[in-house]
């Protein structure tokens, strides 16, 4: 019975570890979990207070920010899905912010599959993320960071912002830093993130090595049964 009662008690033990280290990977330290069971809300972020928004338990937003916000979101999680997004904000003054977070900004063409070609870049690049934001704000003084987590698919994306002028995607430097794909930017405006397109130059290269070196071999066999 004590032998029993000792592996009942470890696997307890062990259950309980496990259950405090997921609940730690989702919650930062010193951030305040907010269940969305909806769409939208409508609340204040306390300067220097970290908050966490699960909408319908799968689309995570975290917002973390120097000043007082006034916060109105719409996240269409459903059709999200499992995303992590984080914004840091620093700013001279309190804000009133509006984000919307989509799957596809239709009204801009940036639909699941689709291919663009962004400034500043060569190659094009595939929008496969499904997560988009738009974010608008009462002042034009802000420095912030935007980050979503690093997967396997999205480490070698860029951010990118649309230039309503220009109507077309400008990439943003991007990094990834502790489990999150990073940039920095001072505007807002409509957000996703890009995917360069494989670059197929380097096997028509190979394949042009390829056709010479069988040509070569073909004329070498000739001129042999010539002679």
């Amino acid at each position: 019975m004590k032998k029993i009662s000792k592996i009942l008690l470890g696997t307890f033990a062990l259950a309980l570890l496990f259950a405090v280290a997921s609940t730690s990977s989702v919650v930062a330290a010193g951030e305040t979990p907010v269940e969305v069971n909806g769409d939208t809300i409508q609340t204040q972020i306390q300067a220097n207070n970290q908050v966490m928004f699960t909408f319908r338990q799968r689309t995570r937003l975290r917002f973390n920010s120097s000043v007082d916000i006034d916060l109105n979101i719409q996240c269409d999680a459903l059709r999200i899905g499992e995303k992590d997004f984080a914004i840091e904000i620093d700013c001279d003054q309190n804000m009133q912010m509006n984000m919307t977070c989509t799957e596809q900004q239709t009204q801009l063409g940036l639909l699941k599959g689709n291919t663009y070609q962004i400034r500043n870049r060569n190659r094009n690049h595939l929008y496969q993320e499904g997560f988009c934001v738009s974010i608008e704000c009462n002042t034009s003084q802000v420095q912030a960071k935007l980050k979503i987590e690093a997967t396997s698919q999205n480490r070698v994306s860029t951010w990118a912002y649309y230039d309503e002028t220009d109507e077309q995607w400008v990439s943003s430097p991007s990094t990834v830093e502790q489990g999150y794909l990073v940039t920095e930017t001072d505007h807002f405006s409509v957000w996703t993130v890009l995917i360069p397109e494989p670059d197929n130059s380097y096997m028509f290269y190979i394949g042009l090595i390829g056709i010479i070196g069988i040509v070569a071999v073909l004329s070498v066999v000739i001129l042999r049964r010539r002679k």
